[in-house]
């Protein structure tokens, strides 16, 4: 298993406060087909279901690219070039969402922030995972940071792996938002807001250590050895 996957959930877990931001809103505005507790118990999971079956769909797209990157030879670059990002997201909050192209970005958001404001009063179990997903397509630097993150995983599916670990690492905050603001306290909510950018900045040296190849077993592994090379290592019994 690579040992990247984990850096995803870190990502998700560090990054909570933040998504309680920005998520938190939406998950406290969509109503629950009833009152009782089970009804708003399958809402909530059907809302971060939805979100994140978006970003898995993101990660996949973006771990495609990282694999045409990696036949290129351009993968190692690649995951210190993501590392640095990440840092300078950390050193400038908010460089990663002006990256977007400030005139196709804004009619863009504009379409998807109407098309969920008219399904958000929608209670059907569709409707519910709907806007979930159109939950998931909402700017916000940390989903960018971890995108980038799964660009590096080597495949669309490990990327979209990546992605699913980093939703389920926001899933508890935004969970117990919904259930009822009382299941997360004050306390933990600072704690996970203080350590996100230290979390972030681990995740994002790691990255650039395992792009530099300082044969650091599982934290920087050397460049594999050839067919040849490997073959003179372990040469077959004759």
């Amino acid at each position: 298993m690579n040992p990247l996957l984990g850096t995803a959930l870190i990502l998700g877990v560090a990054g909570s406060a933040h998504c309680l931001g920005m998520c938190g809103p939406i998950a406290l505005a969509v109503p629950s087909p009833k009152p009782d507790w089970r009804s708003r118990f399958v809402s909530t999971v059907l809302l971060n279901s939805g979100r994140i079956a978006t970003y898995a769909l993101i990660g996949a797209a973006f771990g495609a690219f990282g694999h045409g990157l990696r036949l290129a030879g351009l993968q190692q670059a690649a995951s210190i070039i993501a590392g640095l990002v990440l840092l300078l997201s950390i050193v400038v909050p908010g460089a990663l969402e002006r990256w977007l192209p400030a005139s196709r970005a804004s009619i863009l958001i504009g379409r998807l922030r109407s098309l969920l404001a008219r399904n958000l009063k929608r209670t059907a179990p569709e409707a519910l995972l709907l806007t979930g997903m159109l939950n998931g397509l909402l700017p916000c630097g940390l989903v960018y940071a971890a995108a980038i993150g799964s660009s590096v995983m080597g495949s669309a599916g490990n990327g979209a792996l990546y992605m699913a670990l980093f939703g389920l690492g926001t899933w508890p905050m935004l969970f117990a938002v919904r259930m009822g603001g009382g299941l997360l306290g004050q306390k933990a909510r600072f704690t996970l807001r203080r350590a996100s950018p230290v979390l972030v900045g681990a995740v994002a040296v790691l990255l650039v250590l395992r792009g530099m190849e300082l044969g650091i077993p599982y934290l920087s592994p050397g460049e594999p050895l050839s067919g040849v090379e490997a073959s003179a290592c372990h040469p077959q019994a004759r």
